[in-house]
């Protein structure tokens, strides 16, 4: 039974630190020689409303969304930094901006493409060329 246990956290481990594993998204590793797109990506406080800003970013073509905040993040820090906490199946988005999502309050940020609301995490949406994306303070 404990030889199963550690032989199943063994494998879950090499998963999530692989290359393109867990840790990084779903998406495939990076080669230098990858297209690139654009994509504008948005930033909203949809409750209090105290903002809502834009970028333009040009990323490779596989990236994720995870990848497209980092990137906004390395651009202009002020109005794209975020913070995360990482789980088994991937990251979680807890701030933008310094705002925090709130279980209490049952506030999160919501992840959106073209305006609708996606079904995957962030690291495992795998961005479009021209797609508009957001992450919306929202409640549930």
């Amino acid at each position: 039974m404990m030889k199963t246990l550690v032989i199943m956290l063994a494998g879950l481990l090499l998963l999530y630190l692989a290359p393109g594993g867990l840790c990084q998204g779903c998406a495939a590793p990076r080669t230098h020689l990858q297209l690139q797109i654009d994509v504008s990506y948005t930033v909203v406080d949809g409750m209090n409303h105290s903002f809502n800003d834009s970028i333009l970013l040009t990323v490779p073509q596989d990236s994720s969304f995870f990848d497209v905040m980092a990137v906004a993040q390395e651009k202009d820090c002020r109005r794209f930094r975020f913070t995360y906490t990482l789980y088994v199946w991937g990251a979680y988005i807890t701030s933008v901006q310094g705002l925090h999502e709130d279980s209490n309050q049952h506030t999160y940020w919501q992840l959106l493409s073209n305006d609708i609301p996606l079904t995957l995490g962030a690291g495992c949406y795998t961005v479009s060329d021209r797609e508009k994306l957001e992450a919306r303070f929202s409640t549930y």
